[in-house]
């Protein structure tokens, strides 16, 4: 059997990552290729697995070329499944896979969007054979007919710990970073510093508990348009420690398994998370969670338990319930060992490999 994976992008994003480990996952009786419309970091780990990389990168906005190219790669290599990740891969793909009867699986990686993406994401759904969601939250979003809608969760790949802690100058994976009262207390956020990712909550929470004490330490990890400006906005507190903006690199864990808590606040007028990679990344090194509310983060973090599931945009509350994370060690360890065990029952690489199968294989019954 054949699955042509087509993508917006191989970039530093959480769907590329999960692209990656669904194309190593699948067994040998299945041949992949990969087709995308930009290169990025994942184009070489891609390449590393065994599987076929080609970049048709557009030149200009509207350039047709690189539909063209997709085509051509379609009618080449025949599959008998193509696999589409983003908005503008099913709008090229859909309309020669509907042509040719080949089924194309379509995805959805957000609780909710806004704007054009929204409306061209639909357009492009409605040539799938098959609409998966990493989130109940993002199917129901998408309004997506239930005949033709499937939920498959993000997995997590285990075998990144272990360069993590090496990264992080850690003995393992399994603690904590610091005691409470020991050192400044870290708080980690990872993502796209745009404007869909809330960074500029989590530095307002940073300046509430800062006013309150010095003993706080906030990483702030990624790469986008955003990111000078909010360096520039922050130039007081990082001056004083408080704040950090490490270079971005294509490993994450590092950081987050130098820290204490794991932060990932979104912006709702722009977007809701789905199955967060960030959040189930702070989950597998330990970390208690605290989120903001909406889209799946709450398929992901169980309030109370592994972390806290707080209003958007609530600066006060984020540094409630960070200020009580550092002064309830206890509290705080029972969370990171719980959200920790949440990832390991519910949502390994190889219950998203087996989902994803499951999907292919119903697509391709008569």
């Amino acid at each position: 059997m054949k699955v042509l994976f087509v993508t917006d992008s191989l970039g530093n994003g959480g769907a590329e990552r999960q692209l990656a480990l669904l194309a190593a996952g699948l067994p040998e009786a299945w041949e992949r290729r990969v087709c995308a419309l930009g290169s990025g970091p994942f184009e070489a780990r891609l390449r590393g697995q065994g599987a076929p990389v080609e970049v048709l990168a557009r030149r200009r906005r509207l350039d047709p070329l690189p539909a063209f190219g997709l085509w051509r790669s379609i009618l080449a290599f025949s599959p008998d499944v193509v696999h589409a990740w983003g908005w503008m891969s099913p709008l090229m793909a859909g309309p020669l896979c509907r042509l040719r009867g080949v089924p194309m699986i379509g995805n959805v990686r957000f609780g909710s969007l806004r704007g054009r993406h929204t409306r061209l994401g639909r357009l492009g759904m409605a040539f799938a054979t098959t609409v998966v969601a990493n989130s109940h939250a993002g199917l129901q979003a998408c309004g997506v007919a239930p005949a033709k809608a499937a939920v498959v969760y993000n997995g997590f790949d285990w075998s990144r710990l272990a360069a993590g802690a090496t990264a992080a100058g850690a003995a393992g994976a399994e603690e904590p970073a610091a005691s409470a009262g020991t050192s400044p207390f870290t708080v980690v956020m990872t993502g796209r510093m745009e404007q869909l990712k809330d960074y500029r909550t989590v530095i307002d929470a940073a300046r509430i508990l800062r006013r309150q004490d010095a003993a706080w330490r906030f990483v702030l990890v990624g790469e986008g348009a955003d990111r000078a400006q909010l360096m520039a906005a922050t130039a007081d507190l990082a001056s004083e420690g408080v704040v950090e903006f490490p270079e971005p690199r294509l490993e994450v864990l590092g950081h987050v398994l130098s820290a204490d808590a794991g932060v990932l606040m979104t912006d709702p007028a722009w977007a809701q998370e789905g199955c967060s990679n960030t959040i189930m990344e702070y989950m597998a090194c330990g970390l208690p969670v605290v989120c903001g509310d909406g889209g799946g983060n709450r398929e992901v973090v169980v309030d109370g338990t592994t972390g806290f599931v707080i209003a958007p945009s609530d600066a006060q509350e984020l540094a409630a319930r960070l200020a009580f994370l550092r002064e309830n060690e206890s509290e705080r360890r029972a969370m990171g060992e719980a959200g920790r065990r949440r990832i390991r029952e519910a949502f390994s690489t190889e219950q998203m490999v087996a989902g994803f199968l499951r999907v292919y294989e119903n697509a391709l019954s008569p």
